[in-house]
């Protein structure tokens, strides 16, 4: 009798679903309105469960009634037919929960009324949501070919990735793209790092629930599917996958423009007002990069002809010396003091004193609380993030796959010996095999490293990175480059990170205890920080060698969930996270022990122009790229997706209202960007192939 009632389990999937359908037929009928179908269900949450819970159990218990009776369980349970209803019966059920779950973790999980009210908002799209969701999970239960697990495992599945888009959203304020699971092989080196903020019952009940369907599976009775039923099932499953996956220029689109209203400008309301699956599905593309309207086989040609016949005329070397020249892209490096507390010291006293000695200004930083490669992508390459579609991630997409020009190619022409350390695994974006494609000579991760040591619970100081920075500066016969990359100061800001050693403390009206102490922790990194700055500029000052430091913060803080630190401190929310610059901008300053040329006030420059600032102050021997790109800086200084900084400091949020001079000068830049690009293979031309040397 358990068997039969086990496996009669889908019958009463099928009337909860019946149920809700005939209920939602009626209550429109009645008022015309499908927000009243959500109004009364959520005004009367007991009686609409009761409603449909009971029609349910009735319909199904007398159904098992008669069947039984008639002695054709057996017969139908045990029919291929069966199965197969069975499994689109639980591919609706599952879809149809999931989708609420993606809603909830993505809105607001501690308040489902506001997931309720989505619905009642955009029926159509959450409808579309369990469509899609359907037949992903129909397709899983075909590959495994049993109902219940095909149907638990994808639940796993979706509830993981609803788990995934949550603590991204609550850590860097933006949604979970689909180019971002190509780092799910680096999960084992990202984990330690946001393990505190990690909920312990939330991954104990995902394992239970995993070890669970495991074991239901093994002990009850299983409804599985032929296997010549699977094959027939999953072949159109595929191309429906495939066209509404990859919808554009399908027959799938006209769906998306009639049940969506999809935002790739602005992924924030994309994600929001389409649900996060159709937010994600409507960013998965098979190129990472944008490309300009007017780009073509035929454009391109004209820009390698002008190319080619400007590239005798541009700066000739008139370098007397070449300096050695450092990078220091330092984790998080921020201003605190920019948050309305008090500090009991100033946690970046030297960092000022160096600001007024030497240039300096802020960086207007592509990311925010993470993503530190696509920073550290901008200052080598030159090639702003702005190009790429959202979730692109060049390092992982393009530069672990193929040489590519960079700073590091231009200054290895210059005779230079170029080294890249980072005090971590090279597993992290693919760091190992981008450098050496980057042109760098020697790379130096955490096991290549000599000095290691920790003044933290869990990475590499930066005093350990200025030793190693010194010790490959004098132990080079050539003039050096050196890239060094900070670790010290990444998230998480837990209590116990510095074993009750920290120094500063912080004070301030509304601010939490846990905030306050979050702050002061992060503080205390950049004191330390600061402090390793502070050595490294007093020992290049003794270096015999001409020397120049680039330092800058790759990007502002995650201080506590969904940016509690900056709405409790009044810098700001998530709305002005996404329009306001102060997010972006970082400490910069170009530190040296020779007179660089180089103007004493920066502004605020995008990393994209660190490399051409550069050379035009080495006076080295300069190219096509580097002069258009200083020629942009003196019209728009800095700019990211949807900000950009003109000449006299004013932001602007729409390309479209810059002159037209400018963004002319922006399509000739990427166009420029695109000649090297080679994730634009099918595009490119022969001759610019054969000129790398034009970088």
């Amino acid at each position: 009798m358990f068997k039969h009632l086990y496996r009669s389990l889908p019958m009463l999937a099928a009337y909860g679903l019946l149920s809700v359908f005939l209920y939602s037929v009626v209550m429109f009928n009645v008022s015309n309105d499908t927000k009243m179908l959500f109004d009364w269900a959520q005004i009367h949450t007991a009686g609409f469960v009761v409603l449909i819970g009971g029609c349910s159990l009735v319909l199904w218990a007398l159904t098992f009634y008669l069947l039984l009776r008639f002695n054709q369980i057996e017969r139908i349970q045990g029919s291929q037919w069966y199965a197969i209803f069975t499994a689109i019966v639980f591919s609706i059920a599952v879809a149809a929960v999931s989708a609420m779950v993606f809603v909830i973790y993505h809105i607001d999980i501690h308040n489902p009324g506001k997931t309720i009210e989505w619905m009642q908002a955009y029926p159509e799209r959450y409808l579309f949501t369990v469509f899609l969701l359907s037949l992903l999970t129909l397709a899983i239960i075909m590959l495994v070919g049993e109902a219940y697990l095909g149907a638990g495992i994808t639940f796993v599945l979706y509830f993981i990735l609803a788990l995934v888009n949550y603590y991204k959203k609550i850590f860097r304020n933006e949604p979970l793209f689909p180019n971002d699971f190509i780092q799910a092989s680096q999960l084992k080196e990202v984990i330690p790092m946001i393990k505190d903020s990690i909920s312990i019952p939330i991954v104990i009940g995902v394992i239970g629930s995993i070890v669970v369907l495991i074991a239901l599976w093994f002990l009850l009775p299983k409804i599985k599917i032929r296997w010549f039923l699977r094959i027939i099932m999953i072949l159109p499953l595929i191309f429906l996958m495939k066209s509404f996956l990859f919808f554009e220029h399908s027959f799938a689109q006209k769906y998306y423009d009639q049940y969506a209203a999809l935002m790739p400008w602005n992924q924030q309301n994309n994600y929001y007002y389409n649900g996060p699956v159709i937010g994600m599905i409507s960013n998965v593309k098979t190129d990472v990069l944008q490309e300009p309207d007017d780009y073509s086989q035929e454009v391109m040609a004209k820009v390698a002809k002008r190319i080619q016949s400007k590239e005798e005329k541009t700066q000739e070397s008139n370098a007397e010396v070449k300096p050695n020249v450092v990078f220091v892209m330092n984790e998080t490096f921020w201003d605190p003091t920019k948050l309305s507390v008090t500090f009991s010291e100033d946690p970046m006293k030297n960092t000022r004193e160096l600001q007024k000695k030497y240039p300096s200004g802020w960086s207007l930083s592509p990311s925010f609380g993470g993503e530190t490669a696509n920073v550290e992508f901008e200052a080598l390459t030159s090639y702003s993030l702005s190009f790429f579609n959202p979730g692109g991630l060049p390092y992982q997409h393009v530069l672990s796959k193929k040489e590519y020009p960079s700073f590091v190619s231009y200054l290895e022409k210059q005779g230079y010996a170029t080294t890249a350390m980072h005090p971590n695994s090279g597993m992290l974006y693919m760091r190992q095999n981008v450098y050496p494609n980057l042109g760098f000579d020697q790379v130096k991760f955490i096991d290549q490293m000599k000095h290691t040591q920790k003044d933290n619970k869990e990475f590499v100081s930066d005093e350990a990175v200025v030793d190693e920075v010194l010790d490959t500066l004098r132990q080079s016969k050539k003039p050096a480059f050196v890239h060094a990359v900070t670790i010290a100061n990444h998230l998480p800001y837990s209590a116990d990170k510095y074993n009750g050693q920290e120094t500063i403390k912080v004070t301030g009206k509304g601010l939490s205890p846990e905030m306050q102490k979050e702050i002061e922790i992060y503080a205390e990194g950049i004191k330390r920080s600061d402090a390793a700055l502070k050595r490294l500029n007093d020992e290049i000052q003794k270096l015999d060698e001409p020397t120049i430091v680039v330092f800058w913060g790759d990007h502002l803080p995650a201080l506590g969930q969904n940016l509690q630190a900056y709405k409790e401190t009044g810098f700001g929310n998530e709305k002005t996270q996404q329009t306001s610059q102060k997010f972006y901008e970082t400490p910069l300053l170009f530190l040296s022990n020779y007179d660089t040329k180089i103007d004493k006030n920066l502004g605020t420059m995008s990393p994209i122009y660190i490399a051409p600032t550069l050379a035009q102050s080495l006076g080295y021997k300069s190219n096509l790229f580097y002069d258009q790109l200083n020629q942009m800086k003196t019209e728009v200084p800095a700019f990211r997706s949807n900000m950009y900084i003109d000449s006299k400091g004013k932001l602007v949020d729409d390309p479209a209202a810059l002159s037209k001079k400018l963004q002319k000068t922006f399509k000739i830049t990427m166009k420029l960007s695109l000649i090297h690009y080679p994730g634009n293979s099918t595009k490119r031309i022969s001759c610019i192939n054969k000129n790398k040397n034009s970088f």
